[in-house]
């Protein structure tokens, strides 16, 4: 009977290694991995899987070991600094490309390819975009969230003002439609409510926070933070200074988008829309209004669809690294994917073709299953990071600060924002 340990990790080295059996984690039948869910029906269904793969691999001891979501990058740097490493574990995209990087994520592409049942071409096509490097494959995305609308619709509907997710079904819902309709709505609103609320209320914020929003929003005007091929910013485009551009006068023009050092809160009914994905619908459990979903606002370049990812990395440090290779490939195979539908939005076109087996869609409403979420994943583009992407943020913070001034000098910031990250981009090869 083999014996698997879920655990918090405590705060400190010594206490990681006595409340998680780190220091016993040697022998040759034992994995540990690294997730930061602490949902119990995700480490439930997690524990199931690893059953699962044990009886097909005598001997097999898999840990899963939970980790809270804000402290984990912290504890996992400090475990592989220590030379004490998990097998495998979760990663979000970003911290993923740094740390291939740096060397610490085992190529995995060797052993998945070798398996021809393992069926490379059923991921849609943008789904490795960060976790490739040529041929290399350092992980694999397990979940592949879309971002999009959320809305009031008692409050559109109040102001006698046309539904979003109508909008979007006639082809016009667009950033500019949404600026003329947020200066129609902000009269109408509650004292202290605002029109326009960012992912998460963040984008004045740190990159890697406020991204979910200045994304799709630049990609709606056919620009972007560079250019992948020649490593050159593009943020000194046209494109992307219309695209800044307006979300600063909504915020300090138009009064309709939530300025810095502002409170609102969709879910709390004091912001009529927001970007979010489907792990933050469960906070509209209680809701005392109706609300509607509808994709990204479009513009000049289009229809955006973006996703943010999450995938599985064996570490190269890792002490079962062929066992903890087998243990991801049973994972991210298309019954492992399947399986992780419950909870995680798919990659595979397989696993998408079945609407029934995707409970992870299940809190949107029915008709948004095929016009958002399938076609999101599908057609959808993740941000590709750049190798020198923490040097990037660190540098480029700053001048995007400057930007949330009423005062600020969108074009000047965005060009001198270029000068000081194109050096970075050209170094990161």
């Amino acid at each position: 009977m083999r014996t698997r340990i879920r655990c918090l990790l405590a705060a400190s080295v010594l206490a990681v290694t006595a409340a998680c059996g780190v220091g016993d984690q040697a022998s040759a039948g034992t994995l540990t991995m690294t997730v930061w869910t602490s949902n119990e029906a995700q480490l439930a269904l997690l524990d199931r899987l690893a059953d699962d793969f044990a009886a097909e691999h005598d001997g097999a001891d898999v840990r899963i070991q939970s980790v809270p979501q804000a402290d984990y990058i912290t504890k996992l740097s400090v475990r592989l600094a220590g030379g004490d490493p998990p097998d495998l574990g979760w990663l979000g995209a970003p911290d993923a490309v740094g740390m291939a990087a740096s060397g610490q994520l085992a190529d995995v592409g060797p052993a998945l390819r070798a398996d021809q049942g393992y069926r490379f071409d059923d991921f849609v096509p943008a789904a490795f975009t960060n976790w490739r490097d040529g041929e290399a494959v350092y992980g694999v995305p397990f979940s592949t969230s879309p971002f999009f609308v959320i809305y009031n619709k008692d409050l559109f509907a109040g102001a006698s003002l046309p539904d979003p997710a109508e909008l979007a079904a006639r082809g016009q819902w667009t950033w500019e439609r949404l600026a003329g309709l947020a200066r129609e709505l902000q009269p109408t609103l509650p004292g202290g409510g605002f029109v326009f609320q960012s992912n998460e209320g963040s984008v004045y914020g740190p990159l890697s926070v406020s991204w979910p929003t200045l994304d799709p929003l630049l990609r709606a005007h056919g620009a972007g933070f560079y250019d992948p091929a020649s490593k050159e910013c593009t943020l000194d485009s046209p494109g992307a200074e219309r695209a800044i551009g307006e979300l600063h006068r909504m915020a300090f023009v138009d009064g309709t988008a939530v300025p810095p050092g502002a409170q609102a809160d969709f879910y709390a009914g004091n912001a009529a829309l927001t970007i979010t994905q489907l792990s933050r619908l469960s906070q509209l459990d209680g809701a005392t209004f109706e609300w509607g979903v509808a994709p990204l606002p479009g513009g000049p370049g289009g229809q955006p669809h973006v996703t943010g990812q999450a995938g599985l990395v064996v570490f190269e440090q890792a002490r079962n690294r062929e066992l903890a290779t087998e243990f991801l490939r049973f994972l991210t195979s298309e019954r492992g994917v399947r399986e992780l539908a419950q909870f995680y939005p798919p990659a595979r076109r397989s696993v998408l073709a079945d609407a029934e087996g995707i409970s992870a869609g299940s809190a949107l409403p029915p008709e948004a299953f095929e016009t958002i979420l399938v076609p999101s994943i599908t057609e959808g583009h993740t941000f590709q990071y750049p190798r020198a992407w923490p040097e990037i943020k660190t540098t480029a913070q700053p001048l995007f600060d400057e930007l949330w001034s009423p005062a600020a000098d969108v074009p000047g910031v965005l060009r001198r924002l270029c000068d000081a990250v194109d050096p970075l981009l050209r170094q990161a090869g």
